[in-house]
């Protein structure tokens, strides 16, 4: 079976889950760091980084010394796979190693996968990785300062109604116990109280607990920030309402053309930017966001395009192009994408942006730009009176 993986490896190449290595060096624990970090991946050593079959003159040293130094030089350890496999009459060495959902170090510095390269992690990632090791991510975590009578209880009982009708008065079960067990509040201290995921989707004034947890919306005359800002509003509420200021926001200062259809008379209206494309880029937003991070999202209108920015980059070992691709399975907020999704605020996981580059096409304006920074995920819209 190990031969048959070797192969399909050395066909597929170089990539995100998968390196070469000619022989054993301190740089191949790197790659093992990084992989254990992201979403783990295979190591053949013998082999060069063109996938030319090297072979090693001793398999079984290579197989002990890397094994060891998994547990001497790396922290905390790591128990990978080792296997020595022969591939065109060549022995070789496969390292297999999978996620562990906590952060590894090799003499002081935390490595992760991007793409088909191990780099060191930024602070953002490292940050990120740190609070992975708890099985609490931090929209489940408590918010200390606030109480039950913080969530809108009628909003609740609509929400666990819609979702299993009559669970309360059927089977006995309290409304504290539904909240808790939905990640939406949890027992702190001998107290229940709500979760940052609780407040965002139930909070009677979430803003209250953190105001970073708004949007701040400008409508600029001109093309960037040093140009006049005409309107600044701080929009404030639980996820949807902040979708819904944010959508209003847009169509409040968003020009409207028009075009005749082939009989000259009729006339169809044509927006500057899809409305239905805005509310899943403001969704995908508040959906995603980190919310550890002491910033706003950004709602930006300029003259010529629509720019949403949110604090939080990509998940360590996600690419930009996996997510544009679709189907990325990871979340960083699972509960608040969750409810959202259930409230038909965003596409399924990894159809938002397939759907944002589909709306952009049909009314005819360019291509939607999307950027992921070490600490920012930035939507670009281009204003479809910038293409006529």
């Amino acid at each position: 079976m190990n031969e048959k993986l070797v192969t399909e490896l050395v066909s597929q190449g170089e990539g995100p889950n998968v390196e070469f290595k000619e022989k054993y060096s301190s740089r191949l624990l790197e790659t093992l760091v990084a992989f254990v970090n992201t979403a783990g991946g295979h190591i053949l050593v013998g082999v060069d980084n063109r996938g030319r079959i090297k072979g090693l003159f001793d398999p079984k040293a290579t197989a002990e010394s890397i094994l060891s130094a998994c547990r001497e030089a790396i922290s905390p350890a790591v128990q990978p796979t080792v296997d020595i496999v022969s591939l065109e009459g060549k022995a070789l060495v496969l390292v297999s190693v999978e996620r562990t959902g906590r952060m590894h170090v090799k003499g002081g510095t935390v490595f992760i996968r991007h793409g088909r390269q191990t780099r060191r992690a930024t602070a953002e990632e490292i940050r990120y990785l740190t609070l992975e090791e708890s099985p609490e991510v931090f929209e489940r975590q408590p918010v200390r300062e606030a109480s039950l009578r913080d969530l809108d209880e009628e909003a609740l009982r609509v929400y666990f109604e819609e979702r299993a009708p009559g669970v309360e008065g059927k089977n006995h079960i309290k409304l504290t116990e539904l909240t808790v067990g939905q990640s939406l509040a949890v027992r702190y201290n001998g107290e229940v109280v709500p979760t940052v995921a609780g407040l965002m989707h139930f909070g009677r004034n979430p803003q209250q607990f953190n105001t970073n947890w708004g949007i701040t919306a400008l409508r600029v005359r001109g093309q960037d920030l040093a140009d006049p800002i005409i309107d600044r509003k701080e929009l404030a509420g639980t996820a949807s309402e902040l979708i819904e200021k944010g959508r209003l926001f847009v169509a409040g200062h968003m020009h409207i053309g028009y075009e005749f259809e082939e009989n000259g008379v009729t006339r169809r209206d044509i927006p500057e930017y899809p409305m239905d494309a805005v509310r899943e880029v403001l969704a995908n937003a508040v959906a995603h966001r980190d919310y550890s991070v002491n910033e706003r999202v950004q709602l930006r209108l300029f003259d010529d395009c629509l720019e949403v920015q949110n604090p939080g980059s990509l998940l360590p070992g996600l690419t930009l192009e996996m997510v544009l691709r679709g189907g990325v399975p990871r979340r960083r907020n699972t509960v608040i994408s969750q409810i959202l999704r259930e409230k038909g605020y965003v596409e399924e996981v990894g159809r938002g942006l397939v759907f944002i580059h589909r709306r952009m096409r049909e009314i005819g304006a360019g291509d939607p730009q999307f950027e992921a920074t070490p600490s920012h995920f930035i939507v670009n819209l281009p204003s479809r009176h910038r293409t006529l």
